[in-house]
């Protein structure tokens, strides 16, 4: 009977700790990014920037770090349901990564169960056609583990700096 007993404590003990350490292991990719208040569409020209406002969310038990990384997105996409005339594949937006106050920073480290927001400003460079529409993709690629990469797609409209 005290045999079975022990059996069964370390049966359970090994279960108990199995668990613990797969469930803790398994939250590490658990994040996500997203724009502020879904608001992935704006309008830059040669003149004036603009910022998309992005929030990355660590939902795991252990801080993250991050590398930001963006890139052209050659996809199609759509616009309050339309599918815009868009950029050629060979026309460049140039996209830093901004963190507080302004600082460029593409490294992001996310405490446990928290959420940090930063900014993408967008420049459209001389010579960029107007009127067509770009797409940029962001990745958050984290340290912790391979399958850690969450994205975004941010949407620029180039307008001409001629029409107000």
């Amino acid at each position: 009977m005290r045999n079975n007993t022990l059996r069964t404590i370390l049966l359970f003990t090994t279960l108990f700790t199995l668990f613990g350490f797969s469930n803790a292991y398994g939250q590490t990719c658990n994040s996500e990014l997203l724009v502020s208040k879904n608001r992935d569409a704006r309008s830059a020209t040669e003149n004036d920037s603009t910022q998309f406002q992005l929030e990355l969310t660590n939902n795991s038990s252990k801080a993250q770090s991050y590398s930001i990384e963006t890139s052209r997105y050659e996809g199609s996409f759509k616009v309050k349901g339309v599918s815009p005339a868009t950029l050629t594949s060979s026309a460049q937006l140039d996209v830093s990564i901004l963190q507080d106050s302004g600082i460029a920073n593409s490294r992001i480290t996310v405490p446990a169960r928290s959420t940090v927001i930063f900014q993408a400003r967008v420049s459209v460079p001389s010579g960029t056609p107007i009127n067509k529409w770009g797409g940029i993709q962001v990745n958050a690629i984290s340290d912790a583990c391979e399958e850690g990469k969450v994205s975004t797609l941010l949407k620029l409209f180039v307008a001409d700096s001629t029409e107000e």
